[in-house]
């Protein structure tokens, strides 16, 4: 974490990527997040900008509240500006993912953050 914090403290956006494993994030990204508690007061100055970006095999409507509960939650208690998410149901492997909107939208949230 000591090589890593300094590049989180230098950035202005957070991007929290994810596969949904059992509604929720992989146990590596909550490690990363469980290890902000050394210098929450840092990044909640900061007032940087973040978004998430997650795929599931799931395709039913209500897949990623639980994900979507919890980001929202870090996004308010860090004080980070939400510039949106993409949560790819139906994505359980590259060709579901790559006929699906998913890609599409992940390009335009990229535009918009450029």
């Amino acid at each position: 974490m000591e090589k890593i914090k300094p590049e989180i403290l230098d950035a202005d956006m957070l991007v929290f990527a994810t596969p949904l494993y059992y509604y929720g994030m992989s146990a590596q990204l909550k490690t990363l997040i469980d290890r902000f508690c050394a210098f929450n007061g840092s990044i909640q100055r900061k007032h940087m900008k973040s978004a998430l970006l997650s795929v599931a095999w799931n395709n039913d409507d209500w897949t990623f509240e639980a994900l979507e509960t919890h980001y929202r939650t870090l996004v308010k208690y860090l004080y980070l500006e939400d510039c949106g998410m993409v949560l790819g149901k139906g994505c359980g492997t590259l060709p579901m993912t790559k006929q699906s909107q998913y890609p599409e939208q992940a390009y335009r949230l990229g535009e918009f953050l450029g």
